[in-house]
């Protein structure tokens, strides 16, 4: 029998391409259900997925490396994708890495995992964020840490509040065991690091002899401002590490991300990380998809985040700017924070809201040890601009209406 040609296979690729369609079925899948509002989840947009592209990626792909992309892989990962993600720190940070530095993971929230089951056992001090990501709030729990929140202020995590409670800690005889937070766009409260703060913490950590877990899923989605340096780069004690994911600037099913760390800790980090190597067939799909088009991929993604972001803050803003609630503006990312106004029963707000379809998550899912009631986070990742307005208008009215 003869083999496919590259152009037959290519030609097989788009006929299966054209029958899947587009947009895959709606959430939910129920014929008939009213729509909602999926301002819960922070779902990437299904229109920014780039389709087409890695079908030609796929088969330019299989057509130059053939059996090796279905074999098992390097057990630190694809070595053209950690030379594409290096690439990608120097186009956007001016950050001078090697692939050596780099150890690919299933998604961010994987290469969390590897690092807290490094550092933490049950009973071990661990600071964060409050409010923070209540993923990595989960993955904490199950190692049996003992979570200590910092609350945030408008500019993110205070250093002067996480020296007291290190201090706090060592006068127990317990040492800290790791620092987690996220300095780009936090999710959920949004507010950026600024650079001074960057240092101070470094200093702090420094000082206390604490790692530091820097959670970087957004970094690349800024819609205004100017970049700073990670906590990676302006480390200069080898006690920083960082992930990164490709969910947001590709596409959450890819599951890939990466760990940024000193050498001596990756082969730690790896011996938590069991299998041979992660997803070698689609590390290599999307390296051949993105070193064409990485820069202008996320320009457009940038684009089409920050019209979402300012659809749902207008239509917030149009309804309740006349309360003393509290809305973030971030400057990239895919959340809004909103505080409550005073006086909003809670109960009558969770009916109206579900009667408005708009989905939210209540601000109580992202605290460590308690609070956070009055909050409430929105996702305008996922829904068009006109229905990230709509829906936050509506989800605005029932907030208003819920005021006593």
């Amino acid at each position: 029998m003869a083999t496919p040609t590259t152009a037959a296979r290519f030609e097989d690729l788009l006929s299966v391409r054209a029958a899947i369609g587009r947009g895959g079925p709606a959430p939910g899948g129920q014929a008939g259900r009213k729509p909602g509002y999926e301002f819960g989840s922070g779902r990437p947009d299904p229109a920014s997925f780039p389709y087409d592209g890695l079908v030609v990626a796929t088969a330019r792909m299989m057509a130059a490396e053939g059996a090796d992309a279905l074999t098992y892989g390097d057990p630190q990962g694809y070595v053209g994708l950690r030379e594409l993600i290096a690439r990608k720190h120097g186009r956007f940070e001016g950050l001078a890495i090697g692939p050596e530095d780099l150890l690919i993971i299933n998604g961010s929230s994987h290469g969390i995992s590897l690092v807290i089951g490094a550092f933490v056992d049950p009973g071990d001090p661990v600071i964060c964020e409050a409010p923070t990501f209540s993923g990595t709030l989960n993955t904490l729990r199950r190692h049996g840490a003992e979570l200590h929140g910092v609350p945030l202020d408008a500019e993110g995590l205070p250093p002067a509040a996480v020296r007291e409670r290190l201090e706090a800690l060592r006068a127990q005889g317990r040492p800290c065991k790791l620092l987690y937070l996220m300095p780009n766009f936090h999710n959920p409260a949004g507010p950026t690091l600024p650079l001074a703060r960057r240092r101070e913490l470094l200093a702090v950590a420094r000082e206390y002899n604490v790692p530091i877990l820097e959670d970087d899923a957004y970094g690349e989605l800024r819609f205004e401002g100017e970049a700073l340096p990670s906590l990676y780069a302006l480390d200069e004690d080898g006690i920083v590490t960082r992930s990164g994911t490709l969910s947001k600037i590709l596409g959450a099913g890819v599951r890939l991300g990466w760990l940024l760390a000193p050498r001596d800790l990756l082969p730690i980090f790896q011996s938590f990380n069991f299998g041979g190597g992660v997803s070698p067939f689609t590390s290599r799909v999307v390296t051949y998809y993105l070193r064409d088009h990485l820069e202008e991929h996320v320009a457009r993604l940038v684009e089409v985040y920050r019209a979402k972001r300012d659809a749902m803050l207008a239509g917030l803003d149009e309804v309740l700017a006349d309360t003393d609630g509290e809305i973030s503006r971030p400057a990239g990312g895919f959340f809004i924070w909103l505080r409550l106004p005073s006086g909003t029963d809670r109960a009558k707000l969770a009916r109206l809201a579900a009667e408005s379809g708009a989905g939210s998550v209540p601000g109580t899912s992202f605290f460590p040890n308690g609070g956070g009631e009055g909050y409430i986070r929105l996702a305008f990742s996922y829904e068009s601009p006109e229905r990230c307005h709509e829906g936050a208008r509506a989800l605005a009215g029932a907030i208003y209406r819920s005021i006593d």
